[in-house]
């Protein structure tokens, strides 16, 4: 550092984003980096190409960042286009993008029922994909139905490396084959795991179980990140402890536990539902998958909404009824419409209610009211006991 002048490159997989606070997002390992006003201005004259004065006060700062791998030297300046915009407040971080709503499975538990064929036209996802980027997106999840049905699936999936922001595809498992998954440009898929294998084919069908395992050592053999959903119903209580030891035997670095609500197939099939008393403490099971988040004192999806296959956006896909607008009125106008619900409006009086940020609005909406305590968060962090009022609830 005994050069006056110096030219530092950004890595690759690391870009800067004007969110609530100026940020670098490392999209490979899905690092936020909060930056102060002077360590931002340092980075961007890096990704602008200029050559930067290294001051002593900067040493600790430019080592950190060496040391992360999100900077490297470099002996010839390399720009990158564009400067980052400031995103609306509060940030929309992550898009969920239901691209189709065909698919090759009839899950019992699925809230989208049986799909209508529709799905969003690749000319609709590629203006989508850009204005996610401009508005400062972090990540993007890629939906369905099953998102591999989509006729245009491998097109999108070309052009998504192309974007300064995280691609996470949800499917099923059952059509990832090895090629498939050298195929793919995403940099993580989440693959659906309901159980072991009784309990996950009871709502997923037969022969679905080895597919899904099948699929999670063809995306790790091609180097892709694998993260779990696992859905909580009747068949698979008491699955939870063998199906623990086999997440951790693959090595899966997230786990997402949660709840199917009783809508769509599920109306038809609620034998498979679970009350919050019962289905509360298999939430802790989950582990991983830390959100980026800025807004304390927001209800949950303060930073998420959905596009639905029918090209309407809603404040998650569960809030399919409830639609703020379209596609084709822009993402972000129809960001700026969400409605969004303060921890202060809710009826919820605990000390939990800071960390669980009043569960899910749609669930307590079905329990009650969207200013009602989530049950099943009252049953999985203990404020409510089994044997308590409300604990059979079947959201009607």
């Amino acid at each position: 550092m005994s050069n006056p002048k110096n030219f530092f490159r950004i890595a690759p997989h690391c870009f800067l984003k004007r969110l609530e606070e100026p940020c670098l997002y490392d999209i490979e390992n899905d690092e936020l980096y909060e930056l102060g006003e002077e360590a931002y201005q340092f980075l961007l004259k890096c990704s602008q190409g200029e050559p930067v004065n290294l001051r002593k006060e900067d040493e600790a700062f430019v080592q950190y960042c060496l040391s992360e791998n999100l900077i490297a030297p470099s002996e010839t300046p390399m720009k990158r286009d564009g400067v980052p915009h400031p995103s609306p407040i509060p940030s929309l971080r992550y898009l969920e993008l239901q691209i189709t709503d065909r698919c090759n499975l009839r899950c019992r538990h699925c809230y989208i029922g049986d799909g209508l064929h529709q799905e969003l036209s690749l000319g609709k996802i590629f203006r989508v994909l850009k204005e996610f980027e401009e508005i400062q997106g972090l990540r993007l999840l890629l939906s369905g139905g099953e998102p591999l049905l989509h006729p245009d699936f491998w097109k999108i999936n070309q052009i998504l490396r192309e974007y300064p922001f995280r691609s996470i595809l949800l499917s099923n498992g059952t059509l990832i084959t090895k090629e498939t998954a050298k195929r793919l440009h995403v940099q993580e898929v989440q693959v659906s795991l309901d159980g072991m294998k009784e309990g996950h084919e009871s709502i997923r069908g037969k022969g679905t179980f080895e597919k899904a395992l099948e699929a999670i050592d063809y995306l790790q053999e091609a180097n892709i990140r694998v993260s779990v959903a696992t859905m909580i119903h009747r068949r698979n209580l008491k699955e939870f402890d063998g199906l623990a030891s086999l997440i951790q035997s693959k090595n899966i670095g997230e786990w997402n536990v949660d709840i199917p609500c009783i809508s769509g197939r599920m109306e038809e099939n609620k034998e498979f539902w679970v009350s919050p008393s019962e289905a509360g403490p298999f939430l802790q099971y989950g582990y991983g998958g830390g959100l980026h988040s800025s807004e304390k004192n927001a209800t949950c999806g303060a930073h998420l909404c959905a596009i639905l296959s029918n090209e309407h956006i809603a404040k998650c896909g569960l809030f399919s009824q409830d639609p703020v607008g379209s596609i084709d009125e822009g993402l972000r106008a129809c960001w700026d419409r969400i409605p969004r619900i303060q921890l202060k409006d809710l009826t919820c009086n605990c000390s939990e209610i800071e960390e669980c940020r009043g569960g899910c609005r749609f669930r307590a909406k079905l329990q009650g009211g969207i200013y009602q305590p989530d049950l099943f968060q009252c049953y999985a962090r203990g404020v409510l006991k089994g044997g308590e009022k409300n604990d059979d609830q079947e959201g009607n």
